[in-house]
């Protein structure tokens, strides 16, 4: 059985990502080197097509890969909630591509002229439309997320709560905070919690979807989550079947 310690390595990868983003401030501060050019262009979170970015992406994008595994053993499993599942890892696929394309920042700048919004909770229009997704997503994966385990389902949701906690919550923050301009010590300070929070939720959705998949016993497998995290997947092993609806 090989072993990887991924959620490890992901983890310090994080950190020391969201380090550096604090670095670029203190550095562009001292020296008056632009944040957008250079080295410090690539340790930015909040910027485009830099490193930063492929590596949230990338966090994403394994979500949205474990979250398939499930969906396969879903469908082995012959369970009705194979589908939900299915429709997760594209959400998850989704977003991983807008993080790398910034697709959703395309809606900013047309709602906020024609709602004629200034500054504010919606400064960042993306939002409007975002907030009505969510809801139907809560409804949606109600299901889904009552089928697992307490501990489980409770990892789950408090790794998707940080997470939108981030991405919405203190986006919201930062629309008043944007009033002051985007070069600003507190809209800077605001930023960096809103990314730090962003990353911290998906790596825990990650690191809960690999639980998920240490509940398959198969006689093959490979784990990924190193110590105290340990996880399993499937290379070659048949599941039992289990009654439709479970």
């Amino acid at each position: 059985m090989l072993s990887l310690p991924v959620m490890r390595w992901l983890s310090g990868l994080a950190v020391l990502l969201v380090v550096g983003h604090v670095c670029t401030f203190v550095i562009s501060d001292a020296t008056g080197i632009d944040r957008s050019v250079g080295m410090l262009r690539q340790l930015d979170l909040n910027g485009e097509a830099n490193l930063a970015a492929w590596f949230y992406s990338f966090l994403l994008l394994s979500c949205s890969v474990l979250t398939l595994g499930l969906t396969v053993a879903a469908r082995l499993r012959r369970s009705s909630l194979a589908g939900r599942w299915a429709v997760l890892a594209a959400v998850l696929l989704v977003m991983a591509v807008d993080e790398t394309a910034q697709l959703h920042d395309m809606a900013t700048g047309p709602l906020r002229n024609g709602l004629d919004i200034d500054f504010g909770v919606f400064y960042f229009a993306w939002l409007l439309p975002a907030v009505g997704f969510l809801a139907v997503c809560a409804v949606y994966f109600a299901p889904l997320v009552r089928s697992l385990g307490p501990a489980v389902q409770a990892r789950f949701v408090g790794a998707v709560l940080v997470y939108l906690a981030g991405a919405v919550g203190v986006e919201m923050v930062s629309g008043f905070v944007a009033s002051g301009g985007r070069k600003s010590a507190q809209y800077l300070a605001v930023l960096t919690v809103e990314e730090a929070l962003e990353l911290a939720g998906v790596l825990l959705v990650l690191g809960t979807l690999l639980a998920l998949l240490r509940r398959l016993q198969p006689s093959v497998t490979v784990s990924l989550a190193g110590h105290g995290v340990g996880s399993q997947v499937v290379l070659d092993s048949p599941l039992p079947s289990a009654p439709r609806g479970q």
